[in-house]
């Protein structure tokens, strides 16, 4: 195959192991596992996870179709014209307005049974869910005649920032002791960055690897390796231009190999120029635009050969390349990185 993604489900289950710390967690799986693969990531947690979590009806009923027996909670506000597939399929359905809990309620009356649900409440990201102060809406929910509320959720907006986060987190607790709620209801604040004691946490961008807040995620293990094979290695005279647009210009004799990976294959345009990939242990600055299908890198001194492979994301001999590497340099966050991995690259899975 021209590229591959490796993807280590061990690495994972540990991540989750370790994040979680014995007591109940929620892996979040949307945007199919962050590009790792839902199915396959499900599978290889549904006896740990608590629930798993994503982002629209179509995930829900793929790991449903697959098999999974764990929950699987749609998050958000609640998007009505999914409420009957969602209700069909067994997903708990996330609403965050009693607009929508109503249609939830109404969708599940006239299929004559109940609606699992979660309650989003906002306490100050303002993007999704009900205000934490809204107390007469989020009691009215509870009391739907045919939803069953199994558990309320907010969400953390600012890593890095420990007052605000204090302050949502006091909101929500607040919510917490102004309602009678159900003991059986589960209580879920905090996320990758913000694993809180006293809630159930939803386990996201750690679980595969990627550090929260951007750092160099030392205590977590990075599930994603990301390869692309060597096209062809030529010599490109000093002066000569290399690749669309006369962007780099060859500063000396230069040995130039194609790499079989481009921007529809996840390797972001914003590299041209100044990220590396790794040949036979030795980083490789990337030389002229990333192209639709392929790079170029200057493999000047690197072991590069015809059928050999660069790696764009992971480890080659004392060298790496990170996720948290690349999204300093395209100026966006680690978690685009591997969501990008488009889904013409294969994925590989590898047990340990």
């Amino acid at each position: 195959m021209r590229n591959f993604a490796e993807i280590n489900l061990y690495n994972i289950k540990e991540n989750f192991r370790r994040l979680a710390g014995g007591k109940p967690a929620v892996a979040v799986v949307k945007a199919d596992a962050y590009g790792h693969g839902a199915v396959r990531v499900a599978n290889a947690l549904d006896k740990d996870a608590l629930a798993f979590a994503v982002s629209n009806v179509d995930e829900a009923e793929a790991l449903k179709k697959a098999g999974i027996s764990s929950p699987v909670v749609v998050l958000g506000d609640g998007y009505p014209p999914e409420f009957d597939r969602a209700i069909d399929c067994g997903a708990v359905v996330s609403v965050g307005s009693i607009a929508n809990a109503r249609l939830l309620d109404a969708a599940a009356n006239r299929k004559q049974t109940f609606a699992s649900a979660v309650i989003c409440v906002d306490t100050g990201m303002n993007r999704d869910g009900f205000r934490h102060d809204d107390v007469g809406g989020i009691n009215e929910a509870l009391h739907l005649k045919n939803i069953d509320v199994v558990g309320i959720y907010s969400h953390p907006a600012r890593v890095g920032d420990e007052k605000f986060t204090s302050l949502q987190k006091a909101r929500f607790d607040a919510l917490k002791s102004s309602l009678p709620f159900p003991k059986r209801i589960i209580f879920s604040f905090g996320n990758s960055a913000n694993i809180c004691s006293d809630h159930v946490p939803r386990i996201g961008a750690a679980l595969y690897g990627l550090s929260p807040d951007g750092g160099d995620g030392s205590s977590l293990l990075p599930a994603m390796t990301f390869k692309a094979a060597i096209l062809s290695v030529r010599r490109v005279a000093k002066g000569e231009y290399i690749g669309y647009g006369k962007t780099f210009r060859a500063p000396r004799d230069t040995d130039v190999a194609t790499v079989a990976a481009g921007y529809a294959d996840g390797v972001f345009r914003a590299l041209s120029n100044v990220g590396n990939v790794l040949v036979g242990g030795k980083k490789c600055r990337i030389v002229g635009s990333v192209c639709m299908d392929a790079l170029m890198a200057d493999v000047s001194g690197a072991d590069a050969k015809i059928g050999g492979f660069a790696t764009l994301i992971g480890t080659d001999g004392n060298e790496k390349i990170t996720c948290e590497e690349i999204a300093r340099l395209c100026r966006t966050i680690n978690y685009e990185t591997v969501c990008a991995v488009s889904k013409r690259v294969p994925r590989i899975y590898k047990e340990k």
